[in-house]
């Protein structure tokens, strides 16, 4: 069984609205893209290094994707 973590759904808004498809967001922080799907949909939850990174590229908090 896969283990699934809560879906970063704060994070998909803020790509959304920063106006970021999936792929442009990973070419971004240097992740493949479905690595932002994995996270956006609690597939996989992002270390502390990626959480960082998605911050700086959506100009927020880690606290506001989170």
């Amino acid at each position: 069984m896969i283990k699934k973590y809560s879906p970063m759904n704060k994070l998909k808004t803020k790509r959304m609205n920063a106006g970021m498809t999936q792929t442009e967001l990973a070419k971004i922080i240097g992740v493949d893209n479905q690595t932002i799907y994995f996270y956006e949909s609690g597939y996989r939850f992002p270390r502390k290094d990626i959480l960082l990174k998605l911050a700086e590229a959506l100009k927020c908090t880690v606290s506001d994707i989170l």
